[in-house]
């Protein structure tokens, strides 16, 4: 069976708006308010986000999520925005710039893990010039 692997990537505001609403779904919202501040940073195998939201009249308050809570989110904004997405594989998250990359693998063994990090790690040589002097 073919294997299969996807890179989703994300901005900060995209990340940011799934979180929101991912909340709102699962009856656990955010504070109504101006986001202040989103970051995201590697976490414990994965990435975390941390953000401040100041509501009206109100101190700033700071959140943080986990790389479950954002995959999990990540997966219903894409379904809330007809984006493609095995519904079976392994997820996992990855730092790229400002931006969040989400890879899911399906039937992916004996590969090396992740792709989209020996992709980076391994750069192509250059060629070598060809001898042109004839012997």
């Amino acid at each position: 069976m073919p294997s299969e692997i996807r890179h989703i990537v994300f901005s900060a505001a995209e990340v940011a708006a799934a979180i929101r609403e991912y909340r709102r779904h699962i009856a656990r919202p955010l504070p109504v308010g101006v986001l202040r501040r989103f970051e995201m940073y590697p976490g414990k195998g994965s990435v975390r986000a941390s953000f401040d939201i100041t509501p009206d009249g109100m101190p700033t308050e700071t959140c943080e999520v986990g790389g479950t809570e954002i995959t999990d989110a990540l997966i219903l904004y894409c379904d809330a925005h007809h984006i493609p997405l095995p519904s079976t594989g392994v997820k996992a998250l990855q730092r790229f710039g400002d931006s969040l990359l989400f890879i899911v693998t399906v039937n992916l063994t004996g590969a090396g893990w992740p792709l989209s990090a020996g992709l980076a790690i391994h750069r192509p040589k250059p060629a070598e010039p060809a001898d042109t002097a004839s012997g």
